[in-house]
């Protein structure tokens, strides 16, 4: 059963009580600077600069192996040179972007990949994530999962944690949002800390992440 922590507050503060290299993977989405509507940040171009200014030498300092940023195409220059840049890919678009339909999102690979060739956790260890059907767009989100203003599917983030998290590490999330980092870890056996500072969005993935261990727990 996965060992899971959730804490309500801001990441930039809260980070700072955790020692450095003690986390296997951060894997983590934060706000990308389009103007979404979020609750209580205001997401301007700006400030995620400034956000990712200041999170990011906590976070590649805390992870003791690899840290993961989903990203936008329009961000990836705001962020520190990668290691490498993955993506995720998927059939189907709900979005236009600049150049047409956006059918890919980064992931911004920071340290150490998980170890082996071939096939790792079931899966071939490519730098490329595909997903088929309307989940990797968020067609399929459940009415839960649509209380936040961006969330990423759970169909994706399973897929991201079974390629690039190993069985029993531990993965923060400090930019948690409705939790489904934190349903995955659970679904995939990984175990979990999340950081969310908006009270309203901690609600939800509390209960979100809550129902998933209750459903590992169901006799099969």
């Amino acid at each position: 059963m996965s060992e899971v922590k959730l804490l309500l507050g801001d990441c930039l503060e809260l980070m700072k009580d955790i020692p450095d290299n003690s986390i296997d993977a951060v894997i983590t989405d934060p706000p990308y600077g389009l103007g979404f509507e979020y609750v209580s940040y205001d997401d301007t171009r700006e400030n995620t600069i400034a956000l990712i200014d200041n999170f990011m030498p906590i976070l590649l300092n805390i992870a003791k192996r690899a840290v993961f940023v989903l990203c936008g195409q329009t961000q990836i220059n705001l962020y520190p040179q990668a290691d490498w840049v993955s993506s995720i890919t998927w059939n189907t678009t709900g979005t236009f972007g600049k150049y047409g339909y956006n059918q890919w999102t980064p992931i911004l690979c920071y340290g150490k990949d998980l170890k082996g060739f071939g096939n790792v956790n079931g899966v071939t260890k490519s730098d490329v994530i595909r997903i088929n059907g309307g989940g990797g767009v968020g067609f399929q989100r459940s009415e839960e999962e649509k209380k936040h203003t961006c969330p990423k599917p759970i169909s994706m983030m399973d897929a991201v944690l079974t390629r690039y998290a190993g069985e029993k590490e531990t993965i923060l999330d400090p930019f948690m949002g409705s939790g489904t980092t934190g349903v995955a870890c659970v679904q995939t056996g990984r175990n979990f800390i999340g950081i969310e500072i908006e009270p309203k969005y901690f609600e939800i993935a509390e209960k979100r992440i809550h129902d998933a261990q209750q459903q590992m727990r169901l006799p099969i």
